[in-house]
């Protein structure tokens, strides 16, 4: 019997840490996107367009951490095509942290470098690319968090203004947090029915 109660035990646990774990995407559009051209002499913020990468033009897209700052299990950025083909497969993508919403000339060439996210050869418009930006948006304390984005061809990405249903996106699901006070009485309850059942058998 005592085996059938830790059974019993582990299996409440389970059934809580699955509970928690079972929580809603959380879906943050960008406060800002764009284009930043960095040749000497060009006009720096292209904002209110789409978000263009191509060679000396960088594309960038911020978002705010209001609802970040909680430690996350998952973060996803994601790209979909405004224009096709996306010549360039391979985007680089830089992020930071910054206290400024809007696109401003201090975007161009910014960030730390993350990764390069290759792009499927049969992305179409209104699908989505992925890229993880999980352990960098967790260490980010800024107001406002952002992506440059670097292509040595030519990718035109949907935007706030211009795109086919939406536009870039963080996809974040929260980590989950156990409840002490709802582990306790789960808890209490699985001992409570053991030990009614010790008794029972007991005065049979």
């Amino acid at each position: 019997m005592k085996s059938r109660s830790i059974a019993a035990i582990a299996l409440a646990i389970a059934a809580l840490q699955a509970a928690s774990a079972a929580r809603a995407a959380n879906v943050v559009t960008p406060t800002s996107d764009g284009s930043l051209y960095t040749c000497d002499g060009c006009n720096t913020v292209a904002d209110g367009a789409y978000v263009l990468a191509s060679g000396y033009i960088q594309g960038d897209i911020k978002f705010s951490m209001a609802t970040l700052h909680a430690r996350q299990a998952q973060v996803l950025l994601t790209l979909n095509p405004y224009a096709e083909p996306l010549w360039g497969k391979q985007v680089d993508i830089y992020g930071y942290g910054t206290s400024v919403a809007a696109l401003d000339v201090s975007d161009a060439n910014a960030g730390t470098f993350l990764g390069t996210l290759v792009l499927p050869d049969d992305l179409g418009f209104g699908q989505d690319a992925f890229f993880d930006v999980t352990a960098f948006v967790n260490h980010v304390t800024a107001p406002y968090v952002a992506f440059n984005l670097r292509s040595t061809d030519t990718d035109v990405f949907s935007s706030l203004e211009y795109n086919y249903g939406h536009p870039s996106q963080l996809i974040a699901t929260a980590a989950a947090v156990p409840e002490p006070a709802t582990v306790s009485m789960m808890l209490a309850g699985v001992f409570a029915a053991a030990g009614l059942a010790r008794r029972r058998r007991r005065e049979g």
